[in-house]
């Protein structure tokens, strides 16, 4: 029985799955590690060149790409054992010519998510992508892209999957809600603008809500263009304006596009950070100056 057990053990190990139990307390404490070098989950073309220069990697070696418009992305095959929300990781080492916009895909149930990463920056580490509803099941569920807007190698390393436990939860006893994201926006009311600002020091307004999404596990791209684009959530109809969903837009006067981004209160309004010279307050919305492009629900509004 015990052979048989530790048998068992060091085939859940070869397949790059850490901290399962049998029954029940298997899917609990699911976390499961799938490196480049993972036997039968991992896939690139010869496209993708392998290299061990970096000491930041994981394990033996990594993959690397020049980003091109094709479709031809590194790929990893995770076991995901019940339909549930997982946190996704992923590690790249970092060197100055990497690419600052590498795209990371993970196949939830509503379909394939973008995050944009910069893998200039956090080698060595486990990044956090997001927290994801994924479908049970055992296939290629995340993609590390070669498209790119940016220049420079595209890194394909190794990625994480955990499945969130009870005691992973919010302190409310259960998922996170919009009303949550709200009263950690509201925690940042009169802090300055800054542009390119990330602390309670100075912030803009996709800052802001990276900052306060990021509170709870949720790893929003940098840029409002990206947050609506390719982060994690649902595009929905622009009249949904609900406690805690992200409201896109333009402001007259400063072109077209997605350009800036607030958190909806659910009342009529949003906490932004406007502009130079303003600090993260409310505004209304819509008012006369700005323009909504779209809306994005990543939590239930309560």
């Amino acid at each position: 029985m015990k052979n048989g057990f530790s048998l068992a053990l060091i085939a859940l190990l070869l397949a790059g799955v850490v901290g399962l139990a049998a029954g029940p307390a298997e899917s609990a404490r699911y976390v499961q590690v799938v490196d480049n070098e993972t036997p039968g989950r991992f896939a690139a073309s010869e496209s993708w060149g392998a290299s061990s220069y970096s000491p930041e990697r994981y394990g033996e070696n990594y993959r690397f790409a020049t980003p091109k418009p094709v479709a031809d992305a590194a790929r990893y095959k995770v076991r995901i054992p019940a339909t549930d929300r997982y946190r996704v990781h992923a590690r790249w080492p970092a060197n100055p010519g990497y690419n600052p916009r590498a795209r990371i895909g993970i196949h939830t149930t509503s379909g394939w998510q973008w995050v944009t990463v910069d893998q200039r920056q956090n080698g060595g580490r486990w990044v956090h992508l997001g927290t994801f509803r994924m479908a049970a099941g055992d296939g290629w569920k995340i993609r590390v892209a070669r498209r790119s807007g940016s220049e420079g190698y595209i890194i394909a390393d190794a990625v994480r999957v955990a499945r969130v436990t009870e005691t992973q939860q919010t302190a409310s006893g259960g998922q996170v809600t919009g009303k949550e994201i709200l009263a950690e926006a509201r925690t940042w009311l009169g802090v300055p603008y800054q542009y390119g600002g990330t602390s309670r020091q100075g912030v803009d307004c996709s800052g802001l809500t990276l900052k306060v999404y990021e509170k709870f596990g949720i790893r929003l791209p940098r840029t409002a263009h990206d947050q609506y684009h390719s982060g994690p959530g649902t595009k929905v109809a622009k009249t949904e304006l609900r406690r805690g969903y992200l409201v896109f837009g333009y402001a007259d006067g400063y072109g077209s596009g997605i350009q800036h981004v607030g958190i909806v209160t659910g009342d009529g309004r949003m906490i932004h950070a406007p502009a130079p010279g303003t600090v993260v307050r409310y505004d209304d919305l819509p008012n006369g100056w700005y323009n909504i492009l779209g809306v994005k629900r990543i939590v239930p509004p309560a």
